[in-house]
């Protein structure tokens, strides 16, 4: 054997080793990662016809490893919008849980507002909503961001859009909104509900009894001028 050529062995050896540690530090660096749940696509919800009710739908959604929803749980019920939320959430689609980069099932909180007609906060419903109740876990699940303050939004002046908004709201640890990304919506109604969740209140995530930085999908629906 040539000395070159035990030099190009010895020295592809040595590339070798070196990503191999390259891997080891990157998997210990990765160790114990978790990505919280997330919605990944959505469509409008539809105002139920022949009311004029406005509130705020809360559900948890119980997604398996993959992001399906296999069970939609009522959290806070607003007949007769409970319905209607709860029917369009199931189609939507949604990012499951990972951790160490494997797909884990896990629970999304998403809250639905029925938004009353009121441009500028000038009208009827400009007021707080109530928080849905607390939902708790057994210590080591993971359980989503949960909001301790909310408002309605503005309907924007001078706009005859209507239709749903749907927000996936990231909360860090200190539960300060840290993003808001637009899933599905239109302008100027996705700025008019970007803004009034910024101004809401949180309480963080939390797993294994700790606060994480977590996700939670919010909607407006925003309907006409019905007077």
């Amino acid at each position: 054997m040539t000395k070159a050529r035990r030099i190009g062995i010895l020295a592809g050896m040595g590339l070798l080793s070196n990503l191999a540690s390259g891997t080891r530090a990157w998997e210990q660096a990765n160790a114990g990662k978790f990505a919280p749940p997330d919605v990944a696509s959505a469509t409008d919800v539809a105002y139920p016809v022949n009311t004029t009710t406005t509130g705020m739908v809360s559900l948890l959604l119980s997604l398996d490893n993959g992001g399906k929803v296999q069970n939609v749980q009522v959290v806070a019920d607003t007949p007769p919008l409970t319905a209607a939320a709860r029917a369009s959430v199931q189609n939507w689609t949604f990012h499951a849980a990972r951790e160490n980069g494997n797909g884990i099932g896990t629970n999304l909180p998403v809250s639905v507002v029925f938004n009353p007609y009121n441009p500028g906060g000038t009208s009827r419903g400009s007021g707080a909503l109530t928080p849905p109740p607390v939902v708790t876990g057994n210590g080591r699940d993971y359980v989503g961001p949960q909001i301790r303050l909310a408002s309605y939004a503005f309907y924007p002046i001078n706009s005859v859009v209507n239709g749903t908004v749907v927000l996936s709201v990231g909360v860090d640890a200190s539960g300060h909104v840290s993003h808001v990304k637009v899933v599905h919506g239109m302008q100027p109604l996705n700025d008019a509900a970007v803004t009034a969740v910024k101004q809401w209140g949180f309480q963080p995530a939390t797993q294994g009894g700790h606060t994480v930085a977590g996700k939670i999908c919010i909607a407006f629906v925003f309907q006409r001028n019905l007077n």
